[in-house]
């Protein structure tokens, strides 16, 4: 899918766009769940994927290895005023096509169970619910998906 004004750039955790971004999706999520959810601290090996949309950051995703031949899927969102357009599908392919690059074969993820959009996107693109892992063991408000690439 190519969407006029789209560009996607390899980015570092540290990169003021990706902590813009990351800071908006807690502060939704914030919302969402309540103040109280608690921020699941990242991988320092980290990689994150950033979706400008006519030169404006919209929305990014982060790919965090976890094991030989698995990768784990983080802090995916496009900023509200972006979405409707297909840009969670892009980064969904883009972070694919990065784990495929780096040998992994199987991706996971954990979303909240009231982000009705993100679960039909993942199970639209492939991903099957898998029974939670840690730290999401305990979360009633989790739910997690994997699929084999």
């Amino acid at each position: 899918m190519v969407i006029e004004g789209v560009e996607l750039r390899a980015a570092a955790p540290t990169d003021p766009e990706v902590l813009a971004l990351t800071a908006a999706q807690q502060a939704e999520l914030a919302g969402m769940y309540g103040e109280d959810q608690p921020l699941v601290e990242l991988h320092p090996d980290i990689s994150f994927t950033v979706l400008s949309l006519d030169g404006t950051a919209a929305g990014c995703v982060g790919l965090q290895p976890v094991a030989a031949e698995l990768g784990e899927i983080k802090r995916m969102y496009v900023a509200p005023s972006a979405r409707g357009w297909g840009l969670s599908r892009l980064l969904l392919d883009a972070v694919e096509s990065q784990a495929r690059s780096g040998g992994l074969t199987t991706l996971r993820l954990e979303t909240g169970q009231k982000q009705v959009e993100a679960i039909a996107l993942y199970t639209n693109h492939g991903y099957r619910p898998t029974p939670p892992y840690p730290p999401f063991e305990n979360s009633a408000a989790s739910t997690c998906f994997a699929k084999d690439l």
